[in-house]
């Protein structure tokens, strides 16, 4: 990202090779005459003073610039965090104390202050700060709707717009989830899941559908949504191809909604071994047990592939009936390691003295130790 100075400087180097170039340039022609006889011996010494002048010159100037960039640079980086402090603690004490902020508009110093206070401050402080921020009009949404505005300065509006939590600057973000630099629309998928509400979260949900995200940033935003995520994953559990229902459900399971709990249960008989391990990890995570699909989870315990088999072992374990504990006493003897310890830890769960019976005379001899372990370390 560009600094202050670092412009001019890749000017000034532009036009150091530029120079460079034209005396090389300048060299090859005249040594080419002299070989050729066109040009005499006061020609070519001339021309190569005059490039080793040159070079040297460029050089002398780059070397100044850098010095004088570096002091420069620290200096203002002092004053920087010097202005920067003095805002927060001014906004800090009219926060606790009461009172109003000074009147904008205000340098860039002091937005990084209040955006800093947004993210820590919760409640009441926070409200009063994002009032303050509508009152002084930031011109991220103007920057966003700019068209000779560079990328740089497009991420670092969207960033300050995730961190304002401004609901009616959403509109300026939308449009970024469909550009076609895949940075910008993280970004700006980032900023929409912290400043869509109400009406904002269908919208953002159907610009999601478009973004061709990939699942794990999908997650992120649907996380980052927080107890504002549940229309946003029905939308995609509903809506979505396979990229945003794994997204959906693994964001099910985690921030707990178990609203939807109904509309996880059909994944369950999905062809797609990814949606349907991530069903099961969704309801793992909010230890709801299956009824009426017991027949896909002992069909999944002999499925081939290992991710499959384990996460149903730990799924059978909430079902806590005479078939679950049949099908995990099974599932101790299957040839994964993996297997086998969701099987152990899911009859634990469910039988402790079922589990110990299973050290003791389970058939297999690697099931029987995975018993005797998992007792070991509950005890």
């Amino acid at each position: 990202m560009w600094r202050r100075g670092e412009r001019l400087y890749a000017l000034l180097v532009f036009l150091v090779v530029l120079l460079e170039g034209l005396a090389l340039g300048s060299l090859v022609v005249v040594f080419s005459g002299r070989l050729f006889g066109l040009f005499g011996y006061p020609q070519v010494y001339g021309a190569l003073w005059q490039a080793l002048v040159l070079t040297g010159t460029a050089l002398g100037l780059l070397a100044a610039y850098i010095l004088l960039y570096h002091v420069y640079s620290a200096s203002r980086e002092l004053l920087d965090r010097k202005a920067y402090e003095d805002w927060l603690a001014r906004f800090t004490e009219i926060l606790f104390a009461g009172g109003s902020p000074p009147p904008p508009p205000w340098p860039r110093e002091a937005f990084e202050a209040l955006l800093d206070l947004r993210e820590m401050l919760k409640g009441e402080f926070a409200e009063r700060i994002t009032e303050w921020l509508r009152q002084a009009n930031p011109p991220w949404p103007r920057i966003l709707k700019a068209r000779l505005a560079s990328r740089p300065l497009r991420l670092e509006a969207l960033e300050a717009l995730a961190q304002a939590r401004l609901p009616e600057t959403l509109e300026a973000v939308l449009p970024y989830l469909a550009h076609p630099d895949p940075v910008l629309r993280l970004a700006a998928a980032r900023a929409g899941a912290r400043v869509a509400q109400g009406q904002g979260l269908l919208d953002l949900a159907k610009a999601l559908l478009e973004a061709a995200l990939p699942r794990g940033a999908l997650l992120e935003v649907l996380l980052l949504l927080e107890d504002r995520a549940e229309p946003v994953v029905e939308y995609l559990l509903s809506q979505g191809g396979g990229e945003e229902v794994w997204a959906a459900l693994e964001a099910v399971g985690r921030l707990k909604l178990a609203s939807l709990v109904e509309r996880v249960l059909p994944f369950l008989d999905q062809a797609d071994p990814e949606l349907k391990a991530a069903a099961m990890r969704a309801l793992y995570r909010l230890r709801y047990p299956p009824h009426g699909y017991e027949g896909l989870l002992l069909a999944a315990l002999k499925d081939e592939r290992e991710f499959l088999r384990a996460h149903a072992a730990r799924l059978m374990a909430l079902l806590g009936n005479d078939l679950a504990q049949r099908a995990l006493w099974k599932a101790l003897s299957d040839p994964s390691f993996y297997v086998r310890r969701a099987a152990a830890e899911g009859l634990l769960r469910m039988n402790k003295g079922f589990l110990a019976q299973a050290a003791e005379r389970h058939p297999d001899p690697f099931g029987r130790a995975m018993a005797q372990q998992v007792l070991r370390e509950a005890a």
